[in-house]
């Protein structure tokens, strides 16, 4: 009897600590680095995608629940927020202001350069709330990703945070880059403000509202894909993270640099 009663005690004594270290395996922040760890295991062997012959980015996808990495699947939520392709322009040169500004209203109206195949992979069955920029490069990623059968929400929320060069009459030539990122510096310290664009406050307040559309509509349905652009992206990550979301998977910013974020519900 004494030999039961001791064994006994020290199964209530253990009990608890297994008790405990399970819950702690189960836990969001267990579940979350789980997660991490699929998608670098995932990145070790997914294929490279082409376009062109040249290597765009590698084949990505939502955590599934065959994954078997979260223990109630029906209560994580998931957001994969992609950058446009690369537009299907001459981007190399040298240009005047005159020629930089309507460089900037073709690169808002062109397509993308087309890979041989989507990158960001869906099943056929797969339920998904899609949104995207109304600029053609965004929305042309979403086509080339999801075909035009799949519902897809065109948003202003989620147009690139809008750049303009100061008109001159200068004749000085610069590349591009040097054009938008020094108009885009002014612009961000308050310095140029040109008319009929928003401030970088109001971009910023857009890009908060945005965030809370995506957020909402993973709660209708558990996986969203937003198509958009870098800089906005940016800050549609930075919003999401206070909202809570965890960043599991960031494969930059170039063209189709894709960002998954996760919330468990409780």
């Amino acid at each position: 009897m004494k030999i039961h009663t001791i064994f006994f005690s020290l199964a209530l004594l253990i009990a608890p600590g297994f008790s405990k270290s399970k819950g702690k395996n189960d836990s969001p922040k267990s579940t979350i680095e789980r997660i991490e760890k699929k998608y670098d295991a995932l990145s070790k062997t997914a294929p490279v995608i082409k376009a062109n012959g040249k290597p765009m980015c590698q084949s990505l996808r939502f955590i599934q629940e065959d994954d078997n990495l979260v223990k109630d699947y029906s209560k994580l939520r998931q957001i994969a927020i992609i950058r446009h392709g690369e537009p299907d322009m001459v981007k190399t040169g040298q240009y005047t202001c005159t020629e930089a500004n309507q460089f900037l209203k073709c690169y808002d109206s062109v397509c993308i350069i087309v890979p041989e195949k989507p990158f960001f992979e869906l099943g056929a069955n797969e339920e998904v709330e899609i949104f995207s920029s109304p600029l053609n490069r965004a929305l042309s990623t979403a086509h080339y990703l999801f075909g035009t059968e799949r519902a897809i929400t065109v948003s202003p929320y989620f147009r690139e945070f809008e750049n303009t060069i100061k008109e001159s009459d200068s004749k000085k030539k610069y590349s591009i880059k040097r054009w938008k990122t020094t108009a885009r510096i002014k612009w961000m310290l308050g310095i140029s403000k040109p008319k009929n664009i928003e401030s970088f406050s109001q971009a910023k307040d857009r890009a908060k509202k945005g965030a809370a559309i995506l957020d909402e509509a993973s709660n209708e349905n558990a996986k969203v894909v937003l198509t958009a652009h870098g800089l906005l992206n940016r800050y549609l990550k930075k919003d999401l993270k206070k909202m809570g979301w965890k960043v599991v998977e960031d494969t930059g910013n170039d063209y189709f640099g894709t960002t998954i974020l996760v919330k468990l519900d409780e």
